[in-house]
């Protein structure tokens, strides 16, 4: 890896700061994506640099822009409004540089990885969660803000590579993930519950070949669900852990324990999206498309078992709170297709990062597991947020994994050729 100047540094940190600092301008943007924005050039030429030396870097990129070109397509076939359409597409072109610029600092100084979680806390304790959901409520206010910031200082401790916590790791997350938990943040709790197995199925095995680790894999989904059982949900529903929110989700389900009916409690929308993609496969709905007879919107009503008088005179969004869903939702098959494609290829990447001595092993593992669910079940603005800065910390550390793999079989080849003379 090359080196880094100071200034470069300085950069790095003040664009993952600014990242929670947001203007409207075609949609929500931060002064981050406006500055990266003006860094395209050195960016192109980066790739075409240095850049090509990352395996599968240049597979990616042409990958980011086939999406592009598809969602265009899409847009124009269904004929969107061209300031709908120029957002939705500016989502992916953001995300897509984003990753490159946080991708170029990363790979000339990897230890920059701390101020990740720094200034996420810095951001939220200046600034406040992106979108104003913490001022709704107590229960808001955790969920978006301080169970964000206990998270983040958590997974500072082991970037700070300190050898003696190492032996304590699991305790700490584990206990951290059950506090988050018990205060009703479910996805973020949950992140950092698996987070903590995944990290102690790798630490066992020191390695994610599903044939080796099938026999921890069984064991930890077994201790989970009795977790799930006999200790979560009888808590929650005798109003000890967890929030109103979480009751009035479960409640839905009728108290069921099984893991999956648990993920998927709260996430209707996720249900409704996929019906509006099934409904128009081929080009989608466009972006920022409006529920014009309240089909999709009545359907959540109704999977939500609550009843509301229409009102004629509010335009609704068709809901889209799934970014891999929301793809198909807005451009089509295609479109889905493609950004599944990119979708698999990082996670793949980042689980290639993981190496049996690296500091990094806890905060990838987190990198991955929160990122996915945030993907799977976040609005299509954590794309450009959150997705491309994971992505950049997935690839850059299968690239630390390569190039020392790489190093550490030049040093072989060179033993063997001593030996033979």
């Amino acid at each position: 890896m090359s080196s880094i100047d100071n200034k470069e540094k300085i950069i790095f940190i003040a664009a993952l700061f600014l990242m929670n600092f947001r203007i409207n301008l075609i949609g929500s943007m931060s002064l981050t994506e406006l500055f990266v924005l003006t860094q395209i050039p050195h960016l192109l030429k980066w790739l075409n640099g240095p850049g090509k030396k990352i395996p599968f870097l240049n597979s990616l990129t042409k990958g980011f822009y086939i999406l592009i070109a598809v969602q265009i397509i899409a847009e124009f076939m269904i004929h969107n409004t061209f300031i709908n359409a120029a957002k939705g597409v500016s989502v992916t072109i953001t995300a897509l540089f984003l990753m490159l610029f946080f991708l170029e600092k990363l790979v000339k100084d990897i230890s920059l990885i701390i101020w990740i979680p720094i200034c996420n806390i810095l951001g939220l304790i200046i600034f406040g969660d992106q979108f104003g959901f913490s001022e709704t409520g107590e229960a808001t206010y955790f969920k978006f803000y301080i169970a964000p910031i206990i998270a983040s200082a958590i997974f500072i401790i082991p970037l700070m590579k300190w050898q003696w916590i190492q032996r304590y790791l699991f305790l700490i997350l584990f206990g951290t993930s059950l506090f988050i938990i018990i205060g009703g943040a479910r996805s973020l709790g949950f992140s950092m519950f698996f987070t903590t197995f995944a990290l102690l199925l790798y630490n066992k095995y020191k390695t994610i070949k599903l044939k080796r680790i099938m026999p921890g894999l069984i064991i930890s989904a077994i201790v989970i669900q009795l977790f799930l059982s006999f200790i979560y949900m009888p808590k929650v529903k005798n109003r000890e852990w967890g929030s109103e929110q979480n009751r009035s989700q479960f409640e839905k389900i009728n108290w069921n324990s099984n893991l999956f009916m648990i993920l998927f409690s709260a996430r209707t929308d996720f249900f409704v999206s996929t019906i509006a993609f099934l409904d128009k496969p081929l080009w989608g709905h466009g972006s920022w498309a409006i529920d014009r007879t309240d089909k999709y919107y009545l359907l959540q009503l109704k999977m939500l078992g609550e009843k509301k008088k229409i009102d004629s005179g509010t335009l609704k969004m068709i809901p889209c709170h799934s970014v891999v869903i929301g793809k198909g939702v807005a451009n089509g098959i295609f479109a889905f297709a493609v950004f599944l494609w990119l979708f698999i290829n990082i996670y793949i990447l980042g689980f290639k990062g993981l190496s049996k001595k690296s500091p990094y092993n806890a905060y990838l593992l987190w990198t991955i597991i929160s990122s996915f669910q945030l993907l799977l079940f976040g609005p299509p603005a954590i794309l450009k947020n959150n997705s491309a800065i994971a992505f950049s910390i997935m690839i850059a550390l299968f690239y630390l994994n390569y190039l020392q793999k790489k190093k550490a079989a030049q040093q072989r080849k060179i033993f063997y050729k001593i030996r033979r003379h």
